[in-house]
């Protein structure tokens, strides 16, 4: 019966559903009353309905099954002309996304993408369901299409709406529209187990993206001229950098040569890192505090993130002088908005000290800035709460002042 209900073309964990609903008893086989609700409960899948006794009452069309050996019961491919639900402006967000995660030979591992699918905080049943659907060709990787399906996905079940049973004919990749029909029954291949709770950092929720803009580092955007190109002698090796380049370019939306915090916000939450350690980032990478980043900045900056997540490495608290993109050690730009130095490097040693000094006493202000920012809102919080029970209390009090008027009154 297995091998049967596998040609539904359903995923394991849907047919592991179905199964244990059929059989309440644990029985371990279906007798016929099991093998009829299985059934139903296979048609409700494959039309988009929950898999719930409630949906065996359903009017629906009978559950298809495929069987190779007979040409007649193989569902014919889908036409490859058909629109891809995946719009244009989304599809190009989710390739951003999908560089930052810097895949092999153009695929993601499940390793790679688990962190960005858990960051959703959505329920791991559902998330195991997304990865199911998007990994098309079950080889267990996401190419740059099957992660854009998982993404549209994701963005939809955060928008409340369900998850589907069955990939729908829209979601499917255009360029994979003729290879669907080829793989009936097969196994779905899942992502690794999650990761322990304390490698999931403290990621922020999908509602709050907008919430960096708060931390005092990621500021509005100035003009600048561009840095010169990186040397040799960096710790950002040059195959990373070229990858950067490119996720830079697709991110620098205005085309000024810089980053603002606002356009890679998105990239930088994908990391699942703590915002204050990827403010620490950003300001460790704004090495002159233009609340912009420059190409190879953003470099630096990727690269921390990059040592972070797959490494464990800590970003330093000060640049050391290999960690300073090249360029901006050849010609320093002096930063006319502030008459604070930004940690450049002059070449004579007690000016560097002193710079570095003075970098790193920024870096402490911005986060005191950023602390006391938090402390205020807390206590803002605090001072309504407060309010709330004292308008409670006057309310109270006029009860008992009116009861006490009226019991003397009775009198």
């Amino acid at each position: 019966i297995c091998l049967f209900l596998k040609r539904s073309g359903l995923s394991d964990i849907i047919l592991g559903k179905i199964w244990d609903l059929a059989d309440p008893e644990g029985k371990g086989y279906l007798d016929k009353q099991g093998f009829y609700v299985a059934l139903r409960l296979v048609a409700c899948a494959q039309n988009g309905h929950e898999v719930a006794m409630s949906s065996l009452n359903l009017t629906m069309p009978p559950p298809k099954f495929r069987d190779t050996s007979s040409p007649l019961m193989v569902t014919p491919p889908p036409p490859t002309d058909a629109h891809w639900s995946v719009r244009v402006e989304e599809k190009a967000k989710f390739d951003v996304i999908f560089e930052s995660l810097l895949p092999v030979n153009g695929l993601l591992s499940g390793d790679k993408v688990k962190p960005v699918l858990i960051n959703s905080k959505l329920p791991l049943d559902i998330l195991g369901r997304v990865w199911d659907l998007s990994d098309i060709d079950k080889d267990g990787h996401l190419d740059r299409d099957e992660f854009a399906v998982a993404m549209h996905l994701v963005y939809r079940a955060l928008d409340k709406e369900p998850v589907p049973s069955v990939l729908p004919q829209s979601l499917i990749p255009p360029a994979k529209r003729k290879k669907t029909h080829m793989f009936p029954g097969a196994v779905p291949v899942l992502p690794a187990s999650p990761p322990p709770k304390d490698s999931l950092r403290s990621t922020p929720s999908h509602s709050s993206v907008s919430s960096l803009n708060s931390t005092g580092s990621l500021s509005p955007k100035h003009s600048v001229k561009p840095i010169q190109p990186p040397a040799a002698n960096w710790v950002v090796p040059a195959s990373d950098k070229q990858r950067y380049d490119e996720i830079f370019l697709k991110t620098d939306l205005d085309m000024d040569g810089f980053v603002s915090g606002h356009e890679v916000k998105d990239i930088f939450i994908q990391s699942c890192l703590p915002q204050n350690l990827l403010a620490h980032i950003w300001a460790l990478a704004d090495t002159r505090q233009m609340g912009k980043l420059s190409k190879d900045q953003f470099a630096l900056a990727m690269h921390f993130i990059q040592q972070k997540v797959s490494k464990g490495v800590d970003p330093p608290q000060v640049l050391s002088p290999d960690m300073v993109p090249p360029g901006e050690r050849i010609t320093p730009i002096p930063d006319s908005s502030s008459s604070v130095g930004s940690g450049e490097f002059t070449g004579v040693k007690e000016l560097d000290e002193i710079s570095q000094e003075i970098a790193q006493l920024q870096r402490e202000k911005y986060a005191l800035e950023h602390d006391i920012r938090e402390k205020e809102d807390a206590i803002r919080q605090k001072t309504n709460e407060v309010q709330e029970l004292q308008n409670d209390l006057d309310r109270e009090t006029n009860i008992l002042q009116q009861l006490g008027a009226q019991i003397g009154r009775a009198h």
